[in-house]
């Protein structure tokens, strides 16, 4: 088995501990993106690709394991308890992001929130973007 397709099966794996909303987008994007670099070529283009989804799956396995040792062994949601999962991102990673990228994380937020935009639960900022609460993204610079 290959490097990639040994990656692709844990990633997938390590998913079926999500709530099944958050599993879907998650198996979604991961099929996706490696569906986008099988014909990459540039060793040091795929050495990054490798990195970040190997240290995301560290990141999820990290939690699942956290969550198994507080008897929570249904799914990294817990069967109701409150779970952080993955890791926040600091305004200066945010900020650093190109549009495109930005507004694919954007997505993704909005996909795992159930939000649909600006506004919501959890407030919004003037850009539409929101703001507090746990999950929240910080604002971009323009």
């Amino acid at each position: 088995m290959t490097k990639a397709a040994s990656l692709y099966r844990r990633l997938l794996r390590v998913h079926r501990l999500l709530p099944r909303e958050i599993r879907f987008v998650g198996d979604q994007y991961v099929r996706a993106e490696f569906r986008n670099h099988r014909s990459v070529t540039d060793q040091r283009l795929l050495d990054q690709f490798f990195k970040q989804w190997t240290m995301y799956l560290e990141t999820m396995e990290h939690t699942a394991m956290k969550n198994k040792k507080k008897g929570n062994n249904n799914n990294i949601s817990g069967g109701g308890a409150s779970w952080d999962v993955g890791k926040h991102l600091d305004r200066e990673t945010v900020e650093s992001l190109d549009d495109d990228k930005a507004e694919q994380l954007l997505d993704l937020h909005r996909a795992s929130t159930g939000g649909s935009g600006g506004g919501g639960s959890t407030g919004g900022d003037d850009n539409g973007r929101e703001t507090g609460g746990s999950t929240a993204m910080p604002p971009r610079r323009k």
